[in-house]
């Protein structure tokens, strides 16, 4: 068999073909038998791996991206953690993730040392049972259940049990030297505590530096998060503790940084799912090998036993915890399938413990198929009952009645088109809504010229558009009067909201913004936003919102409140509102409607001077301000409010400022508005 054995090193063309079609085809074919594609890349990894049919060699290159791709999938898993949500849910969290740890850990070692092996071999087997890798991730990906509070206890869980199960490890692995002495301990907790100050603290602010001066090329942004998650993941390994940890955490300090509607989220995501973490299911697969199963009574008994402990250790932990936390079963048994699966830490314990010599090859292969088995129950569990999740009767009820949003984006410099369209991205409250960006021509003078201007900058924006995973509808709208034509456009659309760009510059005789801008507030009846975006869009801390005195009053300013709070939760930035004192009463009736667990600070202010101090002294370019205005020329507060962007263009012109206007009332809706202002 040994001379049909593909290598990387002698065909490395066919080798990568024969691998890019297993991750293509494999999917495809196990979502037809109902079965998740990640456990067809397991088995696929099986049958064509060196311990397998032998088809092609696990070394060289295919072995590094198996490693890189476990820990882009850690590093994933951090990124997609709410961290507002994971601090509400801390309680859960320690609840789990104690059990998770507990249960496994003292159920495995006992059991171990019944059956003969030593202490210190025993806590370390156990502390495979404790760890998990978060495989079946990617499904509640796809089923957007990431925020689901049974999935944030699970991934919070996670923290905490591998971090302590890989602590055991090194702990247990430098116990065979006989090095466990004051200095060892000192050493450990005084190096974890630098590199989780540099973790969170320094490259947090490295990396916020870089993106602000990087802005959005996209591919000097790629190559640094992932340059920089390996380097975490490696200096982890330099202070004792696994590479995997490194990885997650880093996935946690650059939470913040990507936006869940960004190009860079999207590309870190995108390719993962497309080739790392593939190469690692497959990876994992080939580490099976099949001949054990025919090597004798000892190895069967030693397999079963490990993942009947692991099996049922974790589904203990799942359901008491779920008991505990008053989650149902569809949410427990979604726990259990998430933490059931043994990849990574699991295989870290094993070669170190094969390294030291406290567990032999029985072990490792016993270690093997319980990461087969329980990578296959695993991902079939998550499947099963977390569509049951996404079947919530109300859930379906809340999506149908809602208007489905329509974003329209006139744009005219495709140099700026990127900002705007991440902005309007992370607005969206729907995956599935579509953007139209749009360009607007008139026949007077070099229509054709204009017209071939115009579909090259809709091209560019349909590839930012694309790139935050986005439907693009490109618009190009004939007429002389722009704000007629951009009225024109969101009527024939059914547009929702309309993103629009302003340059900073005001003159005398314009109202404020400009003619154009003016006129569009004029003529269109749409939630609008005008948007001068200094900085990329990711690199908010804050986001700002300056209440309007009179926008209390109606579902229509409450649908714009909400659509603030859903730019905050996708920006992953703090929220700061600030209020005039006499409209408290008001604005806590619209936060309990709304009902957001979008972390937020409230700061009431006196008067317009107030704000006009705030916006001087207390904004950074870091900040995003955000002034909820109205149309109407009438009322007292658009005549001062205006005051602001003018002071902000001449004394902060590098502050990013938007200015948001509620949907006009039709009048149909005055009688439900009563309903809601009263």
């Amino acid at each position: 068999m040994d001379s049909f054995v593909i290598s990387i090193s002698t065909e490395p063309v066919l080798t990568f073909g024969l691998l890019l079609l297993i991750i293509l085809v494999v999917p495809i074919l196990f979502q037809k038998i109902r079965l998740p594609g990640i456990v067809g890349l397991l088995l696929a990894g099986t049958f064509v791996g060196p311990k397998g049919l032998g088809f092609i060699e696990a070394a060289g290159v295919i072995d590094v991206l198996g490693k890189v791709g476990l820990l882009y999938l850690m590093f994933l898993a951090g990124l997609e953690i709410n961290l507002s949500q994971f601090k509400k849910d801390r309680n859960n969290t320690l609840v789990f993730g104690a059990l998770t740890f507990l249960i496994p850990q003292i159920s495995g070692t006992l059991i171990f040392i019944w059956i003969g092996y030593s202490v210190p071999a025993s806590i370390l087997i156990a502390s495979m049972f404790a760890s998990h890798t978060l495989v079946a991730y990617p499904i509640i990906s796809r089923l957007g259940l990431n925020k689901e509070k049974s999935v944030t206890t699970a991934v919070g869980g996670t923290i905490i049990t591998d971090t302590v199960a890989l602590l055991v490890l090194a702990v247990v692995a430098r116990s065979v030297d006989g090095d466990l002495d004051t200095l060892f301990w000192v050493t450990l907790i005084g190096l974890f505590a630098l590199y989780l100050v540099f973790m969170f603290v320094i490259f947090p602010k490295m990396s916020f530096s870089f993106f602000q001066y990087m802005g959005e090329k996209g591919r000097f942004t790629y190559v640094y998060v992932i340059g920089m998650m390996l380097m975490c993941s490696w200096l982890a390994e330099v202070i004792g503790i696994e590479a995997i940890v490194g990885a997650f955490l880093a996935g946690l300090a650059l939470n913040p940084l990507l936006s869940n509607k960004g190009p860079l989220k999207n590309r870190v995501e995108f390719f993962g799912d497309a080739f790392f973490i593939p190469l690692f299911l497959i990876f994992v697969g080939m580490q099976v090998d099949v001949q054990v199963l025919t090597s004798g009574y000892e190895v069967w008994f030693i397999m079963g036993v490990m993942t009947a402990i692991v099996v049922v250790s974790k589904w203990v932990a799942a359901f008491t915890s779920s008991k505990l936390l008053g989650f149902s079963n569809d949410q427990a048994w979604v726990i259990f399938g998430l933490t059931n699966s043994q990849a990574a830490a699991t295989l870290a314990a094993t070669f170190i413990g094969m390294e030291v010599g406290l567990i032999g090859e029985e072990i490792l292969n016993g270690a093997i198929m319980m990461i087969l088995v329980t990578c296959i129950i695993g991902p079939m569990v998550v499947e099963k009952f977390g569509l049951k999740l996404t079947d919530d009767d109300t859930l379906e009820l809340e999506t149908d009645t809602k208007i489905r949003q329509r974003l329209l984006v006139p744009l005219a410099n495709p140099v700026t088109s990127a900002r705007l369209i991440e902005f309007a991205s992370n607005l969206k409250t729907d995956d599935k809504s579509p953007i139209f960006p749009l360009a607007v021509i008139n026949t007077f003078k070099d229509e054709d010229k204009q017209r071939e201007r115009a579909h090259k900058t809709l091209e560019v924006a349909k590839g930012h558009i694309h790139a935050v995973n986005s439907q693009a509808n490109p618009v190009v709208e004939t007429n002389l009067n722009i704000a007629e034509g951009i009225r024109n456009a969101a009527a024939n659309n059914a547009i929702t909201d309309i993103v629009i760009g302003w340059n900073g510059v005001i003159s005398t005789p314009m109202r404020i913004f400009g003619s154009i801008l003016d006129q569009v507030l004029l003529t269109t009846k749409q939630q609008t936003y005008i948007c001068k975006i200094t900085k990329p869009v990711s690199t908010f801390n804050k986001i700002v919102v300056v209440m309007n005195p009179q926008s209390y009053s109606g579902r229509n300013s409450l649908a714009l409140l909400e659509s603030l709070f859903k730019l905050a939760e996708n920006l992953k930035t703090g929220l700061e509102i600030l209020y005039f004192e006499q409209d408290e009463s008001k604005l806590n009736r619209d936060l309990y409607l709304i009902q957001s667990e979008q972390e937020m600070s409230l700061r009431s202010v006196r008067s317009i001077e107030d704000i006009i101090n705030i916006v001087l002294n207390d904004l950074s370019e870091s900040d995003l301000l955000v002034m909820v205005n109205s149309r109407s020329g009438k009322s007292d507060w658009f005549r001062t409010s205006n005051v602001i962007p003018s002071i902000i263009s001449t004394q902060k012109p590098d502050l990013s400022f938007v200015t948001a206007f509620p949907a006009s009332l039709d009048k149909e809706d005055y009688l439900t508005d009563i309903l809601y202002s009263n």
